[in-house]
């Protein structure tokens, strides 16, 4: 993506300000991905200097702020182990080092482990102008919201784990799923291929096979929606057994 211009304003009414009065504007989070996009924006607007980069251990949450690196998450020690286990793979520690929760959160990306992993765990996004969103509604809705995402709010569980399959080691998922259990068991599902969605009917007489069922599989260059599906059936059956998510 190439800019006209680029900007780094020093405060979140400084930058909804510059958002808002230039409609060809585009946030920049860690800009990775936003590196292979081959369009022209007018202004990019960057977040590095509004100190968002911050994982804040709570009582009962953690408080992620959007420009945290994957990195980050990865080594921070007490953050969710579907979170921590969803972005060991992304790429190398120089992409962690740089691609950012928020970035990835926004950019709904279909291929994203750290997006079903969020998913799973009933995160809740905060945005400057819009408040609170459910991550839930907004990977589910089809509309990008003109706003700034501030943090990620992750509530604290009991369990979560996280599988994906891939070709390589660094590759894309070819199909993730994460789950976690706290008040309520949740198990989320990505790279169908598309955005993460959640199984809504759990039951533990489910198996995987009962449990995915309601979950659209798709087919592309990299896999058919028949070879996703056993995979996801596999990965599904395996944390099952584990015996720890009906716990």
């Amino acid at each position: 993506m190439n800019f006209k211009e680029i900007v780094q304003p020093s405060s979140l009414e400084e930058a909804y300000e510059f958002l808002a009065n230039h409609q060809k504007s585009v946030i920049i989070g860690g800009g990775v991905f936003l590196r292979l996009q081959k369009r022209e924006a007018d202004l990019g607007i960057d977040l590095s200097h509004l100190s968002l980069s911050y994982i804040n251990n709570g009582a009962r949450e953690y408080h992620i702020g959007a420009m945290t690196t994957l990195r980050d998450i990865e080594t921070s020690g007490f953050l969710p182990k579907c979170m921590v286990e969803s972005v060991r793979q992304t790429g190398g520690v120089g992409l962690r080092n740089m691609v950012t929760i928020g970035g990835s959160v926004c950019g709904k990306y279909p291929f994203s482990d750290i997006n079903t992993a969020l998913l799973s765990l009933g995160a809740r996004l905060i945005f400057f102008k819009k408040g609170e969103i459910a991550m839930e509604r907004f990977l589910g809705g089809n509309y990008m919201l003109n706003d700034i995402l501030i943090s990620i709010v992750v509530p604290k569980v009991d369990y979560s784990t996280c599988r994906y399959f891939k070709h390589t080691y660094t590759d894309f998922s070819l199909v993730n799923i994460s789950v976690s259990s706290g008040e309520n068991v949740r198990i989320a599902v990505g790279a169908r291929p598309g955005r993460s969605v959640l199984v809504q009917d759990i039951n533990t007489k489910h198996t995987s096979e009962e449990l995915l069922d309601q979950i659209e599989f798709k087919d592309d260059i990299r896999g058919s929606g028949a070879y996703r599906r056993h995979i996801a059936e596999v990965m599904l059956s395996e944390i099952l057994e584990e015996g720890l998510l009906w716990k």
